[in-house]
Order: C-alpha cells, then sequence, then structure tokens
C-alpha cells in the first residue's frame, strides 16, 4: 500500500530499511501499523484507551501496546523502529500526566522521536496532509481542527451530545428518534417510516426511555439509529431526508468556523458517518461552498492511522516542520533536545 499522505506531505519515500509505527488509540480498540519506506504493513490490534476518575489509564495502555509489539516481533524479530507517530482519544481532557507519555512511548518502542497527538491532529493530517486548513471528523461525535499547522490550532465542537456535536451520528440518531415519537404521539413534524425502524432496533416506542436513558453510552445507543435514518431517507422519507441535509449544514458550519485566519481557505473531511455518501457530503459540500465561497474541497487522503504515519515520517525526514503545540500535539527528538538511542524492538 502506497503511503499516500506521505507523497502528499511532500516528503520523501524514506530511507531504505527504515520503520516508521503508527498508532491510533481510540475506546474501543487500538491500531498498530508499521511501515517500511512507502509500504505499509499489517494492523494489529489492542485493547483501546480506559478511562477512570483520574482520566486515561496510560499502565494499562502502555501494557496493551507491549503485546501489540510482541505480536509484530513474531512476525519479524529484526525490525527497527525509527520513528513513532500515535494519534490518541482523549489526549486534550483525559489523559492523566500526558507530559510523560512521549517519554514512555520511546521506551516501549525503542526511538527517540516520537510524535504524541490527539486523533483531531491524526484525522487532519490523514485527510489533508500538513498544510493549513480545517478538516472536520464526523462519526458518533463530531469535531472540527483548523490550522496553520505552526502555531494556530482551532478546536470546533466536540462537546458532545448534550452541548453539541451537531451533525453526528448521536445528532442524526436522536433527529430520528424524535421524529419518530412524534408519529408515536401524531403530533406535526412526525415520521411513521422512523417509527416502524425505531420498533425494529428498540421494540415497543413507549418503552424506549427505559432502554435509553440509563445505559452507559447514551450517544452511542443515539448514534446506532442513524443508519435506520438513512434507510428511511433512501426510501424517500421527506423527515429524514431532511435530517441529513440539516446534519449536513452542521457539519460545514462547524469546519468553516475552523479556517485559520490569514491562510487560503482549504476544507475536507473524515470518519465514519461519511460513508453515508451523498445523504451527507451532497449537503455538506453545498453549505461549505455557501458559507465560504471559493474554499478548496479536498477529499480525505486517507484515516487517521495515515496521518500518524505521516506524523512519524516528519519526525525522522523533516523534524522542522514538526510543529510542538501542546496539547494538541507533542514531539520528542533529538532536535527538541531530548535524545534517546534508538533499541532494537
Amino acid at each position: 500500500m502506497t503511503d499516500t499522505v506521505t507523497r502528499r506531505a511532500g516528503l520523501d519515500a524514506g530511507v531504505p530499511g527504515d520503520c516508521v509505527a503508527a498508532v491510533d488509540i481510540g475506546g474501543t480498540g487500538t491500531r498498530v501499523r508499521l511501515s517500511d519506506g512507502g509500504t505499509a504493513g499489517a494492523v494489529v490490534r489492542a485493547p483501546g484507551r480506559t478511562v477512570s476518575a483520574a482520566g486515561v489509564d496510560s499502565e494499562a495502555l502502555l501494557d496493551g501496546l507491549a503485546t501489540a509489539l510482541e505480536t509484530l516481533r513474531a512476525s519479524d524479530p529484526h525490525f527497527r523502529v525509527r520513528a513513532l507517530g500515535v494519534g490518541m482519544s482523549g489526549l486534550l481532557g483525559l489523559t492523566a500526566q500526558p507530559d510523560g507519555l512521549p517519554d514512555r512511548l520511546a521506551a516501549l518502542f525503542g526511538t527517540d522521536r516520537v510524535v504524541l497527538a490527539s486523533d483531531m491532529v491524526t484525522s487532519y493530517t490523514g485527510a489533508l496532509g500538513a498544510r493549513p486548513g480545517a478538516v472536520v471528523a464526523a462519526g458518533t461525535g463530531a469535531v472540527a481542527l483548523g490550522t496553520d499547522f505552526r502555531d494556530l490550532w482551532l478546536r470546533r465542537d466536540g462537546w458532545g451530545h448534550l452541548l453539541g456535536d451537531e451533525g453526528s451520528g448521536a445528532w442524526i440518531g436522536a433527529a430520528g428518534l424524535r421524529a419518530a415519537m412524534r408519529a408515536h404521539d401524531g403530533r406535526a413534524g412526525g415520521s411513521t417510516t422512523l417509527l416502524e425502524l425505531l420498533a425494529e432496533r428498540y421494540g415497543e416506542p413507549s418503552g424506549l426511555p427505559g432502554r435509553l436513558y440509563p445505559h452507559g453510552d447514551v450517544a452511542g445507543r443515539m448514534a446506532a439509529f442513524a443508519p435506520d435514518v438513512a434507510r428511511a431517507a433512501h426510501r424517500g422519507d421527506r423527515v429524514a431526508l431532511g435530517i441529513w441535509r440539516r446534519a449536513g449544514e452542521h457539519l460545514a458550519d462547524t469546519v468553516c468556523a475552523a479556517l485559520p485566519p490569514g491562510e487560503p481557505p482549504v476544507v475536507s473531511w473524515c470518519g465514519q458517518l461519511f460513508s453515508a455518501g451523498d445523504l451527507l457530503t451532497g449537503p455538506f459540500l453545498d453549505a461549505v461552498a455557501d458559507t465560504a465561497p471559493g474554499a478548496e474541497l479536498v477529499p480525505p487522503a486517507g484515516s487517521s492511522l495515515d496521518g500518524a504515519a505521516a506524523l512519524a515520517r516528519l519526525a525522522l525526514e523533516r523534524p522542522d516542520r514538526l510543529p510542538d503545540a501542546a496539547p494538541f500535539i507533542r514531539s520528542l527528538t533529538p532536535e527538541s533536545g531530548a535524545t534517546r538511542s534508538p533499541d532494537s524492538c
């Protein structure tokens, strides 16, 4: 597989025999992948981050990564990690003592070049590369990042399903459930199609609050209804079509608010929600064009894992282009004054 993000960032293919590691840490799982030059290897999976009152459990996280490295060693015991890029969900608000993580990750992977970034940053870099612009990521939640990739880092939304995440999977699911319950009550603005789909997924509508509110992951439960809202839209349901249109408009509003001032307006997007295709991308692109006329719309080049690999390659080949902008992104390189001799993994 060609590292398209690395090429898009204007980097060389890499020194023959080198190896960079990319790690994508989420709430439900972690992915680890090695790249040798421009060729990416298989993805090894590990447990995701766990969160307690003290924040993300760094010990459990490092144990899971150590197990993933053992799996990689089993297939190739001689690889050397020259640089490591890590994207981590929750880095901005949930991680306890994040300042020590780059050093511990460096020791674990045996490298003196580590980039630890929020998953917003790796999603951005995966979609757009290391250049100024704004990227919106939409899945269960929704958040946008705008940056000049130097000093300016703008976060927009990402405030959770109670305070924001407008246009996200949870927002779409909740809007669909509300329309279904309106139909159940015989109120205006309801959708009998969505009511039927609610009953298929959750059972008797009147019992929905008891099945939804006490659940630990209310946002995830609501987002699970978003595919049903898509099904209704594909059947021509006008209420469902309107929900997807408003979702695209909300996401466009979020990403345009993140555009860094003084830079050419460049917009991209990423996240599982955009797999809905033209139901979402059509209204989204139209709304971006209306809100930011003349903006360059760039289809996403890759994933957050690709973005982590691109950051690792920057640390290895062009550390001068690598910003150190805590808490969004932290780097550990010889050029930053923290040096460690790399060991074999």
